[in-house]
């Protein structure tokens, strides 16, 4: 079960670590290897959501547990639409468009609109997780004050819908990174459960 668990919390660090290597600066050509990588990083994103929110969940008051399912909607919900902003770039390699033409600009500007819209519902998985930590300390506070901190980025960038600049994005790694390492060295801490090891002990 903590093997699991382990790698529930771990998939935050993989996806924060290579996305932020596939994306680099965002001034390079495309690159398959480089697409790949970022599709892998954005996918494994989902499970590390899922697991955050059943910890949340766990912990959270009976009148909270729906923010933890808000939450776990909210949060694969900006990751599809993440994943969804790497199509039209695929399109664009595939029929060898030339940069600069209309049709390359249209194109090119869907998949920048993905990336703005997908900063909405990632701001309402970090505020769900904030409210949750905060009245349930299902996470420490210094990670609970990064949600809120993050969720109001989020949401400030989001609102910049012409933009292609998403520094809030970069924020958002750095929170699921340092959330990421905190669940996974928490998973090692975790104390054998009393059934367990009476049953251990009497064998």
């Amino acid at each position: 079960m903590n093997t699991l668990s382990r790698i529930g919390a771990a998939c935050g660090a993989i996806f924060a670590i290579v996305l932020t290597i596939a994306a680099g600066d965002g001034s390079h050509s495309f690159s398959g290897p480089r697409a790949v990588a970022g599709i892998a990083a954005l996918t494994v994103a989902v499970p590390f959501i899922a697991y955050l929110c059943s910890v949340l969940r766990a912990q959270a008051g009976e009148g909270d547990r729906w923010l933890a399912g808000a939450a776990l909607a909210a949060g694969t919900t900006g990751i599809v639409l993440k994943l969804g902003s790497g199509a039209p770039e695929l399109a664009l390699h595939q029929a060898h468009l030339i940069p600069g033409t209309q049709l390359y600009n249209t194109i090119d500007a869907i998949a920048g609109g993905a990336t703005v819209l997908s900063l909405y519902p990632l701001a309402v998985f970090c505020a769900a997780t904030a409210i949750i930590a905060f009245r349930a300390r299902a996470l420490p506070r210094w990670l609970a004050a990064g949600a809120t901190l993050t969720a109001a980025a989020l949401t400030v960038n989001g609102a910049f819908l012409g933009t292609s600049f998403v520094p809030a994005l970069l924020l958002f790694l750095l929170w699921t990174l340092l959330a990421s390492v905190h669940l996974l060295r928490r998973t090692w801490r975790k104390p054998v459960p009393v059934a367990h090891a009476q049953a251990t002990a009497h064998a």
